[in-house]
């Protein structure tokens, strides 16, 4: 992230009477506060968001709310304390909490299977029972929903079509649908929504009065408006002009609850306190709270988690993984958090458990340039210098979008089979496409993953491909391939003929949000978005990456159904 900013102080001695110079007196918690303020502005900026919100509390109280920009742009209505934005993600924790608190009332059992509560959930789990504990760590091996806006419950139900992408324990991969079965096991035992549970066990006994676990028309009135980019269906420019989310109900254990800065300062103080509220109620025993924000286990002993789920503000964000929370050890300290993003949302929020304070960052943007845990990691920071006596470090340096490391290593002549050539130059740390005499430049979005600020370059990412030994030696545009200088194996390829007929575009609507995505071949390889390998297998059906997908509902000889573990995108002739 950031970097510190060390003040070079050289004594010089005039005579031996020279008066030395006073110690620099520790910043003030209002200076450390400021410090943060005037961050917020530049961060906002760069983002491109219309509304910012940042509540920071200790373990007594809320120590500043800050409000940038607008909640509604069609009306400049700004962003108040008041309020509310989407938390996306961070619900889990919720749900986890709730769940606890029926373990520790003896309600349920975490080490049962997950059938116990749920007669009727069913995966392939290699012989395996899932176990409840394992959805609140995302070690349940559920694969995570892809596209869907209809009730949670039937994700659970389309389940019955797919398999573990790992078995139960064995691994760590982020679910939604695994939280969208706590929350139904929530429910059942409860014997209530899962909203009215989550209520009943976090907002009431927190006093998070301006709280709502589900997305409503009532519930948005007081809520920022939610944006997104306005062209949604190809990679993202830098600066896309946006369009308000559509407004949805929606309601799931997985990312639905609405919330403020203050009565999300509340829930960081339950936490700051031990599990303990504003009045001194234990809502949750020690153990159960350490096993709570402490990284669950693995069958074999390893903790939950993983360093490849990665924000570039924040990266190993879930390198250990309790129930419900990121689990971080910096510098000494215990720390917990999450993220979130939801269609118009995102959010992310931090708190130190030793230092006993807590961040939390809302914008009304999804896919935000520059996430809100920039905005969170540095006012954490600030906090832990304050609190130790110590210089307050300066804002990081924003990312600059078009910095590539070893660029040189991309440089240089593609050509297509048809003859037409590509040319990558390099110029310090930038890369610049030549085609047709025009400059186009390069902006990096992955590894070996480039957009290109030109209108031909609309629907897909260039990807370059390495040899064995890790040289570029070849690049393609969607289907369209290149072979680079030093490109040295065959040019020409045959692939199954039938594959022809699965190319195309397919999408589903995730409350508002498309999720598009768009099956090509590249050489011999059929891929999703000329990025991401299907690899046949015996059966019939396509491995891609963790996940398995198939073709169906054929019509006029194509697939109209592209599924993808057990949730369907739909074929559209489009693009």
């Amino acid at each position: 992230m950031g970097r510190f900013i060390a003040l070079a102080l050289t004594a010089i001695a005039i005579t031996a009477l020279a008066e030395r110079p006073a110690a620099a007196k520790p910043a003030t918690l209002d200076a450390a506060l400021g410090k943060i303020a005037s961050y917020a502005p530049a961060a906002m900026q760069y983002q491109g968001t219309p509304g910012l919100s940042i509540g920071i509390t200790d373990r007594h109280r809320t120590l500043r709310v800050i409000t940038l920009g607008y909640a509604n742009v069609e009306l400049r209505q700004p962003v108040t304390p008041q309020t509310r934005f989407a938390i996306g993600s961070i619900t889990k924790s919720m749900t986890s909490l709730s769940l606890l608190s029926l373990s520790d009332a003896g309600r349920l059992d975490l080490n049962a299977p997950v059938s116990r509560y749920l007669p009727w959930f069913s995966i392939d789990s290699e012989g395996t029972p899932i176990v409840v504990h394992q959805l609140l760590s995302h070690t349940a091996g559920l694969p995570d929903d892809y596209a869907s806006e209809v009730g949670y419950l039937y994700d659970l139900v389309a389940l019955r079509q797919a398999h573990t992408i790992f078995r139960p324990g064995a691994s760590w991969s982020y679910s939604n649908d695994g939280y969208a079965t706590a929350g139904a096991i929530l429910a059942a035992v409860a014997g209530v929504p899962w909203s009215d549970a989550v209520v009943k066990h976090v907002f009431e006994p927190l006093g998070m009065r301006d709280s709502s676990p589900v997305f409503t028309p009532d519930a948005l009135a007081t809520a920022a408006v939610g944006y997104q980019f306005l062209e949604n269906d190809r990679p993202a420019p830098l600066h896309p002009p946006l369009v308000a989310s559509p407004p949805i109900d929606f309601v799931d254990p997985a990312g639905s609850v609405l919330s403020t800065p203050e009565d999300m300062a509340r829930y960081m103080r339950f936490y700051l306190d031990g599990a303990q509220t504003s009045g001194g109620t234990q809502l949750l025993t020690p153990a159960t709270f350490r096993a709570m924000t402490t990284a669950d286990r693995l069958n074999d002993g390893r903790p939950a988690g993983s360093p490849g789920v990665e924000l570039p503000e924040a990266p190993d964000f879930y390198r250990a993984y309790g129930y419900g929370l990121a689990i971080f050890n910096s510098n000494g300290d215990h720390l917990i958090g999450h993220t979130g993003g939801i269609s118009g949302y995102t959010a992310c929020m931090q708190m130190n458990l030793t230092r006993g304070f807590g961040v939390i960052s809302f914008a009304n943007l999804v896919e935000a340039p520059l996430h809100p845990c920039a905005i969170v990691l540095y006012a954490m920071r600030v906090l832990r210098a304050q609190q130790l006596g110590k210089t307050l470090p300066e804002p990081p340096a924003l990312p600059d979008p078009a910095y590539v490391e070893r660029p040189q290593q991309y440089a240089g002549k593609y050509a297509a089979p048809d003859g037409s050539t590509l040319r990558v130059t390099a110029e310090a740390h930038r890369l610049v496409l030549m085609d047709a005499g025009k400059a186009i430049a390069l902006y990096p979005r992955g590894p070996d993953l480039f957009w290109a600020d030109d209108y031909r370059f609309t629907w897909f990412l260039l990807s370059f491909g390495r040899d064995a030994k890790g040289n570029v030696v070849e690049m393609n545009y969607g289907p369209v391939w290149y072979a680079g200088d030093r490109y040295d194996g065959p040019r020409t390829f045959s692939y199954p003929s039938s594959w022809n007929a699965l190319t195309g575009r397919y999408e589903n609507t995730y409350f508002g949000q498309p999720e598009i995505t768009r099956v090509v071949i590249v050489k011999n390889r059929l891929t999703l978005d000329g990025v991401d390998p299907l690899v046949p297998s015996a059966n019939g059906t396509f491995e891609a990456d963790t996940s398995t997908a198939s073709f169906g509902d054929y019509a006029q000889g194509r697939p109209q159904t592209l599924t993808i573990d057990g949730a369907h995108l739909y074929r559209v002739d489009l693009p």
